[in-house]
């Protein structure tokens, strides 16, 4: 049962292929009745239904979008340094806080006399 083809090996089964009939006799295949899509909306409002999609999928993806979009740029915002006059930084140990302060040196920028 193994065939070589473009380079490959496959396995290819011995017995065809069954109609559905055979494999399941006792669901019936006579008479099986066809709709066509039409005739689906028998079933259900399809005006309500397409609301019902804007409602549980649109709406909640523009608000989940809206919230990101101002966070996301406040904190890129919050990266950026400011004049600041002070630098504290507190580090938490395992029983207590270390506190370092940097106060920015004078580097002979200004010109005072």
């Amino acid at each position: 049962n193994l065939v070589k083809e473009r380079g490959q090996t496959w396995v290819v089964s011995g017995d065809p292929p069954k109609p559905m009939g055979q494999m399941w006799p006792e669901i019936s295949q006579q008479h099986t009745p066809y709709w066509h899509r039409s005739r689906l909306l028998i079933w259900g409002n399809y005006k309500l239904i397409m609301k019902a999609e804007y409602l549980f999928f649109y709406i909640p993806t523009v608000l989940i979008l809206g919230l990101c979009i101002p966070i996301f740029t406040s904190i890129y915002a919050l990266e950026e340094l400011v004049a600041s006059t002070m630098t504290v930084k507190v580090t938490g140990r395992q029983w207590y806080w270390v506190y370092e302060v940097e106060s920015p040196t004078d580097d002979g920028d200004d010109d005072e006399e």
